[in-house]
């Protein structure tokens, strides 16, 4: 008798937490999708040429000192994705499954998801991903 499995497609999990972002920054706090595009392509470079951990220095960065449109979106993506202890935020899924327990906020995750290459591989892609499609959400909207 085999062991059934269940395999997440987490691509799923990327373009529903997208949607729900651009949702918010649309309807909630009155953004435009070109603000939103624009905002969200610098923070895919960062993520893209200098890594994860610059991400999150840069997205905690802009939601407190950027100006009001870069602080509603850093905030809400930094809430989304990596989120606060309790937070349904994306990387804190258990779907996911990654290590985040013990992780508070946005810097002891990146802490937690250096001690495993893994991990940090596999966030950097969804978030890549969230990203990405929050992008095309915003063009789309």
């Amino acid at each position: 008798m085999g062991v059934q499995q269940t395999v997440e497609n987490l691509d799923f999990y990327c373009a529903d937490y997208a949607r729900r972002i651009v949702d918010g920054l649309r309807y909630e706090d009155r953004l435009s999708g070109d603000e939103i595009t624009q905002m969200i392509s610098k923070v895919l470079n960062i993520l893209h040429v200098n890594g994860l951990y610059a991400y999150m220095l840069y997205v905690l960065w802009k939601r407190y000192s950027g100006n009001p449109v870069e602080r509603k979106i850093a905030a809400r993506i930094d809430s989304m994705l990596v989120g606060e202890v309790g937070e349904p935020s994306l990387l804190r899924l258990d779907a996911i499954g990654l290590p985040l327990q013990g992780a508070k906020d946005t810097l002891a995750v990146g802490q937690a998801l250096a001690r495993d290459l893994q991990d940090l591989f596999l966030a950097k892609e969804l978030l890549t991903r969230t990203l990405t499609y929050v992008r095309f959400y915003a063009r789309a909207a």
